[in-house]
């Protein structure tokens, strides 16, 4: 069956039997044996509170808080010398034994200390090393200040010279950075309180030049960091500390107090130098820790407001990627030279690539070949950025996707910007491809036969026209006009389908019998055209020969075999000739094959008719 974890309640009521206990022993426990045997009680309640803070709180600090209760325990065997030692038992040993156990249990908090220093991104922090060691010289800078010219034994001198500034040190080393963090606890208060007390006891002991049982008011405040401890190690806070680093704010504050605390070491020392020898120290010592306290107000509150701009400049960047990860556009920066600076999270759902992927390369390069050329004529038109040229450009190029093929994007090309971070262009981009063959999609509707998928009387109209602009007599133009005999009679017994079906046939029959910079046409029923680049008279006749011959091929529809037949009529276009003028003689010619009884060719004559 487990035990349950000590609760708050529990830390509070045993740091408070502490205090009843040192109210007792300083005001009821008489001088002699009795006295130290009455702290051995105390200091086994504060290593009972400092050991339940290891095992059943899991304190993170291990070092630190084994080097503490080490420490305590070392105290109460000194104690327990003590003892022996008044009570005339074994002189000549107590004395130089009680010394080393106090020296053993400095020793332990030492360690202790140096286990919160070590610990975490302090290890590796040469900035934490240097504020160490700064405070180490004030702390002995003070001890000098105060102690100089001082041989009297009327003070512990083992409290003197090693407890007091150990104790300082790691109050101004540890507990102030702890209670000035972020992650402010039951725990990390009580620690700091623990080392002011210390600090103010021992302290004030020197001040006075007396040992700290001679004074009502010194003697109580030496024992209270007894209850401090036991409370900080006993209340379940102690597993936050150290479990996280503190925020960098409370840090820096806690450092930035820190290192005040070391430059108010010079006024000090010019004070405690007064206060044995007299003279203008105390005025001076005075006036220069008021300058060094406001000048250290006003780093700490010019530091808050940096983290209070570092803490807003932190959420606008997390605001912006969070923007940016969930834009459907893609946002790509280009520099100077052309290579790609920056590219948005959205390109891998748009391109299939990671953003890591296109840094560093040509930005023209990753356009399609065929839209490179476009591409860098509207970079050169965006120009400067309010400095002339159009400022944005808009643009629809092809880039390559990672299968293999290509995807059509809109793109808005920036002007030039030359700005803090930004030096070259701003590119927005989003796909357009759906877009773009819709749009390919409504141009093949406006050109092409729905039906047989060649071009429909408009293109083909538009084709002649280019074709008749400016002909060259040596190699003309011609047109062959194509009527397929009978068709209404093919609709009327087979029907309709079967009538769709045989000019889909004829269709693609003219479309192999031509060359490939030819162009074939349906005009419209079973009416078809065909224009011949720098074609002759045996050309044309030779040509439609063939397209008679290819109609005339049996072929299947609606599951009956039957052959059909056409006419065919030419025309060589001339110079000056319109494109309807050409058209006009190909159909008479093809009007002249009919009535000369079908299945035939007729070429129009030379002259104009």
């Amino acid at each position: 069956m487990s035990t349950p974890t000590p609760s708050a309640g529990a830390a509070w009521r045993h740091a408070a039997l502490v205090v009843l206990g040192i109210c007792l022993v300083v005001t009821v426990v008489p001088d002699g044996p009795w006295r130290p045997a009455a702290e051995i009680v105390l200091y086994a309640l504060s290593f009972a509170g400092v050991l339940t803070g290891l095992r059943r709180h899991g304190a993170p600090l291990v070092v630190a808080w084994t080097g503490l209760a080490c420490g305590l325990a070392f105290f109460a065997l000194s104690c327990l010398v003590e003892v022996l030692a008044l009570a005339g038992v074994a002189t000549g040993l107590t004395t130089p034994l009680e010394s080393a156990l106090d020296v053993a249990a400095y020793a332990a908090l030492a360690v202790g200390a140096l286990g919160v220093i070590l610990s975490g991104r302090r290890r590796r922090d040469w900035g934490s090393w240097t504020d160490t060691a700064t405070l180490v010289v004030a702390t002995g800078l003070i001890l000098l200040a105060v102690q100089a010219d001082r041989h009297s034994d009327g003070t512990d001198l083992l409290e003197v010279r090693i407890g007091t500034p150990l104790l300082t040190a790691v109050l101004l080393i540890v507990c102030v950075p702890l209670a000035l963090s972020g992650r402010r606890t039951v725990t990390s208060t009580a620690l700091f309180a623990a080392a002011a007390f210390a600090v103010a006891g021992y302290g004030g002991a020197i001040l006075m030049d007396s040992t700290l049982r001679e004074s009502a008011v010194l003697d109580p405040v030496s024992l209270f960091p007894l209850a401090a401890l036991c409370l900080a190690g006993r209340h379940p806070s102690v597993a936050e500390l150290g479990a996280g680093g503190a925020t960098d704010q409370g840090g820096t504050t806690g450092r930035i107090v820190a290192v005040g605390a070391a430059l108010l070491v010079s006024p000090a020392v010019l004070v405690l130098w007064t206060v044995g020898r007299g003279g203008m120290g105390l005025v001076l010592g005075s006036g220069s820790a008021l300058l060094t306290a406001m000048a250290l107000w006003r780093l700490t509150a010019l530091s808050r407001e940096r983290e209070r701009t570092r803490a807003a400049l932190v959420a606008s960047e997390a605001r912006l990627q969070l923007l940016l990860e969930n834009a459907a556009d893609v946002i790509a920066i280009i520099d100077g030279a052309g290579s790609v600076a920056y590219m948005s999270p959205a390109v891998q759902s748009l391109l299939g690539r990671p953003p890591a992927y296109y840094l560093g390369r040509d930005a023209i390069a990753l356009a399609d070949p065929r839209d490179q050329p476009r591409l860098r004529a509207a970079v050169a038109a965006a120009g400067y950025s309010g400095e002339g040229g159009a400022g944005v450009v808009d643009t629809d190029i092809r880039v390559e996707h990672a299968s293999g093929g290509t995807r059509w994007v809109e793109m808005r090309i920036s002007g030039r910007v030359d700005a803090v971070g930004i030096e070259g262009w701003v590119v927005n981009f989003r796909e357009v491809t759906d877009r773009k063959l819709f749009e390919d999609e409504l141009r093949r509707q406006a050109t092409t036969d729905p039906l047989t998928g060649l071009l429909n009387r408009t293109s083909f109209s538009e084709r002649l026209e280019s074709a008749t602009r400016l002909i060259d007599a040596a190699a003309p133009p011609a047109v062959l006009f194509v009527d397929i005999d009978d068709f209404k009679t093919v609709n009327d017994t087979l029907g309709h389908a079967a009538g769709d079906e045989l000019l889909v046939t004829v269709a693609a029959r003219l479309s192999a019998d031509v060359r490939g910079n030819d162009v074939v046409a349906r005009l419209g029923g079973d009416e078809f055209a065909v224009l011949l680049a720098g074609a002759d008279a045996d050309r044309v006749r030779e040509v439609a020969d063939r397209l008679l011959t290819s109609v005339r091929a049996p072929m299947t529809l609606s599951g009956t075999s039957l052959a059909v037949t056409a006419s065919i009529g030419g025309a060589l276009g001339i110079v000056g000739d319109t494109a309807e003028a050409l058209l006009h003689r190909a159909d008479a010619a093809m009007y002249s094959a009919k009535r000369s009884g079908k299945d035939s060719r007729a070429l129009a004559d030379a002259a104009r008719g």
